[in-house]
């Protein structure tokens, strides 16, 4: 080829190489996804806490409305910081979004084990429970508003406990682990994640797997994201329902 010829032949661009994560500016997420995290969140506090739920309105005259009600505001605080900006920043941090899943993760794990959530929430509950019973003596609140707190609290010190094992799976991995930063594929799907090899920066290009129309680059959505509301729906709710017979079942086999 001569010099003439290489000037006049047009410059292809290069495919987008695979990229790491970086620590750079992350918005918090859309109102929708924001709202789908706040209902994942209140069910899985619901089966959480299934047992302790039983237990203050069996033993005591603690306010199911109230117990209810804290039950799902804790979820939505979680819902709601966990789609934030800053939040979702420090996920992208070495270790820690791996640490999350570990601490969330083994809390769900202990919900399956027979008697261990209810041992293990135990002493949070006592501590909550006094909590309810000083406002009541000492500021004048009625049975709704104390119950109310002692839930919060008591869902507090939980979560307390639960990231002193985040942190702990972290500093283990920071001692012993060598951090590698997931790599993003630039032609994945957006809807499932397939690999679309004809995608470019100024083409679109439909997935064979699940029929979406990519425009340009992307990157890969969460499941909780990328599914209708009707299917998110019919997949959460029984789920959670299942999960509160599941725990309502083992208290009712340990008392």
């Amino acid at each position: 080829m001569t010099e003439s010829d290489a000037a006049n032949t047009p410059a292809i661009a290069p495919p987008a190489p695979p990229t790491t994560e970086t620590s750079d500016p992350v918005p918090r997420l859309s109102t929708r996804a924001t709202v789908r995290r706040c209902i994942l969140w209140i069910v899985i506090a619901y089966v959480a806490g299934a047992n302790s739920f039983l237990v203050g309105w069996t033993a005591n005259d603690a306010s199911p409305g109230a117990m209810v009600l804290g039950i799902a505001l804790y979820g939505a605080f979680i819902g709601v910081a966990s789609s934030s900006g800053g939040f979702r920043r420090r996920l992208q941090r070495p270790f820690v979004a791996r640490s999350f899943k570990v601490g969330y993760g083994l809390r769900l794990a202990i919900c399956i084990v027979p008697g261990a959530a209810m041992t293990i929430d135990m002493f949070p509950g006592i501590l909550a429970v006094m909590a309810g019973d000083l406002l009541q003596q000492e500021v004048g609140f009625d049975n709704f508003h104390a119950t109310l707190v002692s839930t919060l609290v008591q869902g507090t010190l939980i979560n307390m406990a639960i990231l002193l094992v985040v942190f702990g799976a972290w500093l283990l991995q920071k001692m012993f682990m060598e951090w590698k930063p997931p790599v993003l594929d630039a032609r994945a799907c957006a809807e499932c994640g397939y690999h679309l090899e004809t995608l470019e920066a100024e083409t679109t290009a439909t997935c064979p797997e699940c029929g979406r129309l990519n425009t340009g680059f992307s990157e890969t959505r969460r499941w909780v994201d990328r599914v209708s509301w009707t299917r998110f729906l019919l997949v959460l709710i029984p789920a959670g329902v299942v999960g509160i017979l599941a725990q309502s079942g083992t208290l009712l086999l340990f008392r």
